[in-house]
């Protein structure tokens, strides 16, 4: 469900969050959790990152697996904790 803000001070208060947070009606009950879009942003990488990330990939002893290999190991590991 979705609500319109339309007191622009709310708005604003919720726009300028940056990380998740409740949210309490005048009475003290507790509405709901906010959760703010910024949250999905990728975080900021430096320079120092994505030369790490060339290096890595540029690496020949650089170990490459499938999204089905990931799934397959997870399994693996689910049958043998049981």
């Amino acid at each position: 469900m979705s609500i319109d803000i339309t007191d622009p001070q709310t708005a604003a208060q919720l726009a300028a969050a940056r990380e998740v947070g409740d949210l309490w009606g005048p009475d003290g009950q507790l509405l709901g959790r906010f959760v703010p879009i910024a949250r999905m942003d990728l975080p900021q990488l430096t320079e120092e990152d994505y030369d790490r990330m060339e290096r890595l990939i540029a690496d020949p002893n650089t170990k490459w697996v499938t999204p089905e290999d990931v799934m397959a190991r997870l399994r693996e590991i689910d049958r043998c904790g049981r």
